[in-house]
């Protein structure tokens, strides 16, 4: 028998296993030599054993297929044919076995749609699960992303506190490190140095990265003849041994007293970004590294005490209590 392809996999299967249930006991029915194949003497008839199956199985859908078939077949192989069937349903026991299997059919139904619902719910459950893990892991990797740049900001704010520290103190060399540092760090220099004017030659205080003296800086030497205080500079013609970027160091009146050079900056030194913050980093380092020596100021004022002439004691009191 062919089957419409529009036909449930669940009715198909409930068809056939109908139709090999009640064949089955068809022929344990005849093999037994039962007349009538059991409509007169067993009470209820044993059919309802296959009834009561596919009914447990598939339902009230089951149980809908399962009796015409059973029924029918019975009715087809039975010499009295359909009024014997209809007699034998008409029965108490008969219609009791009727209502037993009704019910048992009921029940399978409810537990069938309590079952889709219950799947319904666990896919549901999984897709919800499925996208919280995706938010978590959304989440997590925003965590991850907040404490990295908490880290950085950190090492940032520890890294601006120690060369705000060294550009203030006194020690000219710790302020030109720190300068330099600052450098690297915020135009991205591959090496800056910084010299100091000595008799109009630039005289080499810090440096960092790899610098070729085997030439004269044209930068620096641009920037220390330029008379623009604060102001940095770059060379159009500049040539490999020259400075990308100079800025010139002057002190408290004006003077120039050194140059801040960079080389290696990003885009040859164009960028008047990289200009104005090396001459705002000059500007900062200037006060620590073009102040006079610790010592300078004692001595002056030691050499000024001692040019001006001693005041006279006043009679009657002496050196000591002077």
């Amino acid at each position: 028998m062919q089957i419409s392809s529009g036909v449930s996999r669940t009715t198909r299967a409930c068809v056939i296993e109908s139709a090999v249930g009640v064949a089955a006991m068809l022929a344990i029915a005849a093999a037994c030599g039962v007349p009538y194949l059991g409509l007169q003497i067993i009470d209820p008839h044993p059919v309802w054993l296959v009834i009561l199956v596919i009914a447990a199985r598939y339902g009230t859908r089951g149980l809908a297929i399962v009796i015409p078939i059973a029924w029918g077949a019975l009715a087809v192989v039975s010499p009295e044919g359909a009024g014997r069937v209809l007699d034998t349903l008409a029965m108490p026991i008969e219609l009791g076995a009727l209502a037993g299997t009704v019910l048992v059919g009921w029940i399978a139904s409810g537990n069938e749609r309590r079952e889709r619902a219950l799947a319904g719910k666990v896919a549901e459950l999984e897709r919800r699960a499925a996208a919280d893990s995706t938010t978590i892991a959304d989440l997590r990797r925003a965590a991850l992303a907040l404490r990295a740049r908490t880290d950085r900001l950190d090492l940032s704010l520890t890294f601006l506190r120690n060369i705000a520290r060294r550009l203030h103190g006194s020690d000219a060399e710790a302020a030109a490190q720190a300068a330099i540092e600052l450098i690297t760090a915020r135009i991205g220099a591959r090496a800056a140095a910084i010299e100091l004017s000595a008799d109009g030659q630039l005289q080499p205080l810090a440096e960092i990265g790899i610098w070729n003296r085997e030439a004269s800086d044209r930068t620096a030497l641009a920037a220390l003849t330029s008379g623009q205080p604060t102001r940095a500079i770059e060379l159009a013609e500049g040539g490999p041994t020259d400075s990308d970027i100079a800025a010139p160091l002057t002190d408290g009146e004006g003077n120039v007293r050194g140059v801040v050079a960079a080389r290696g900056v990003p885009g040859g030194g164009s960028s008047m970004a990289a200009l104005r913050d090396l001459a705002v980093i000059a500007d900062w380092a200037a006060p620590a590294l073009c102040a006079p020596p610790a010592g300078a100021e004692s001595r002056a004022e030691n050499e000024e005490d001692d040019g001006e002439p001693a005041e006279e004691l006043e009679p009657g009191v002496s050196s000591a209590n002077a």
